[in-house]
């Protein structure tokens, strides 16, 4: 009884005590009068450049959707797999099999102002389901044409009508297991499709109907696309000074010098901080904003723009293409991932743990690296204002909320 008392005593000062908690100031210090504090340094983002990858994200990752297309130099082909069909010599005994098809779900076209007709090519793959840019003019055979129509809407689905005998004689001598469609651009024609990724309830699909006896009644067969890949071929992009961009099509990342001003770091008294308090600072948020040039054709390509900051270990005394290895993650509490749609008039980016790494004296300013989470994954293109191609109402700025240290 002696013990169940002393816990409740416990308690209760346990819940007088968090009941002393200032609601106003959760990021700061419960006992203090100290409270978050926030600035926009505009000269905080010096300078930087945009610049082409030294190596390239792998597509197989964080894929959107299957694109396929040609557009300003790059080109995306695709291809599915359909698995599950009933083998050749149970589709010869069958009584009838009717109405075969194949139907994808278009998720995006080219944002052209003058689009035309897409005609995309579908071939059967003779060999067993590989990268399709490793496949070579013999190893595919055409059979069809997938007619992308100028009026698409997002979700929309096109049916292509399939001949009985491409499905009775699917099987190939390369791969008994599985029907492999190649889908290609058609040569010289700009142009491209988002076509939508496949689960079990949705994507692209194959079907017909059939009867197996002519006692039975006429059933439908349908199956999902159980595998997707696609390549992605771009003519390379060049160190820019000029343009802050990133691009997914032709990837390119960006590098902003950010020299953030540690003066504006002040107490409640508006003192400067001194080195050792700069050091115990709190920083609640800080974040990059960059507002989006809409001048930028591309923009419209991709709905939503995803992208991760990364610091550089040393900067470059000149425009360059800076190495991955030359970048460092900052390990942090929640995924640092920005994104901005294409509506957007700035793009935020959060870099919390970078300022903090550098207030804390853990890193020296150095300067961050940009990069889209969809390179190679989209047709979408993003552009920035510069510090020097923008008035003072585009110029790019970040702005921090911190917490003086109480002690």
């Amino acid at each position: 009884m002696k013990t169940f008392k002393i816990c409740l005593v416990l308690l209760a000062v346990i819940l007088l005590l968090s009941a002393c908690t200032r609601k106003d100031n959760l990021t700061g210090d419960n006992w203090s009068e100290i409270s978050a504090q926030s600035f926009d340094d505009i000269n905080a983002v010096v300078d930087g450049f945009s610049f082409p990858p030294d190596t390239l994200v792998s597509i197989s990752a964080n894929r959107r959707c299957l694109p396929i297309g040609n557009w300003q130099g790059a080109h995306a082909r695709g291809i599915v797999r359909f698995t599950g069909l009933p083998a050749q010599s149970s589709l010869a005994e069958y009584h009838s099999l009717q109405d075969p098809y194949l139907k994808f779900t278009i998720l995006r076209r080219d944002q052209a102002d003058s689009r035309q007709e897409l005609n995309l090519k579908l071939h059967k793959v003779l060999r067993s389901f590989i990268d399709p840019d490793s496949l070579s003019a013999e190893d595919y055979e055409y059979f069809a044409d997938l007619v992308v129509p100028a009026t698409i809407s997002s979700n929309d689905t096109i049916t292509v009508e399939l001949e009985t005998s491409f499905i009775q004689n699917w099987q190939s001598d390369a791969d008994s297991t599985g029907l492999n469609i190649l889908i290609l651009p058609e040569e010289g024609v700009e142009g491209f499709v988002e076509i939508r990724l496949s689960s079990t309830t949705e994507g692209s699909k194959l079907g017909y109907s059939c009867q197996v006896a002519a006692e039975d009644e006429q059933v439908d067969f349908a199956t999902y696309a159980t595998k997707e890949a696609y390549s992605f071929n771009h003519p390379g992009a060049e160190v820019d000074a000029s343009v802050w961009k990133l691009s997914n099509f032709n990837p390119q990342r960006m590098f902003v010098d950010l020299q953030p001003d540690s003066t504006l770091f002040v107490d409640p008294d508006n003192n400067i901080l001194s080195p050792e308090d700069l050091k115990r600072v709190s920083i609640n948020k800080a974040e990059l904003v960059l507002f989006i040039d809409k001048s930028n054709s591309n923009l419209l390509n991709a709905f939503s723009y995803y992208v991760s900051a990364f610091l550089v270990k040393e900067k470059p005394e000149n425009p360059e293409v800076i190495a991955t290895t030359n970048m460092e993650s900052i390990i942090f509490s929640y995924p640092l991932t920005s994104y901005a749609t294409n509506s957007a008039d700035s793009l935020v980016i959060n870099i919390t743990p970078i300022i903090q790494s550098y207030t804390a004296g853990k890193k020296d300013p150095q300067g961050i690296v940009i990069m889209s989470n969809y390179e190679r994954k989209d047709f979408g293109e993003i552009q920035f204002y510069t510090p020097q191609s923008s008035d003072l109402s585009k110029m790019p700025y970040i702005r921090v909320r911190y917490t003086p240290p109480f002690l």
